[in-house]
């Protein structure tokens, strides 16, 4: 199952990525950044929390909302 979130997140970072360097004009690397340095990436990499579960949008609010 573990590695199944794996996967999902593989997928889920660079779709927020995408969403912040669309809505935000920012660079992929500062959207990699502002993604790995915000209060939500610990909870990311918390399988008991899922939010790699949840939509790509969902996690851009967070941060966003940060």
């Amino acid at each position: 199952m573990a590695d199944t979130h794996h996967l999902v997140k593989t997928i889920l970072i660079p779709q927020v990525a995408e969403l912040l360097m669309k809505n935000k004009g920012l660079s992929e690397d500062e959207a990699l950044r502002a993604i790995y340095e915000s209060p939500i990436a610990p909870l990311l990499e918390d399988d008991s929390m899922g939010l790699y579960g949840q939509s790509a949008w969902y996690v851009y609010s967070l941060i966003e909302n940060d």
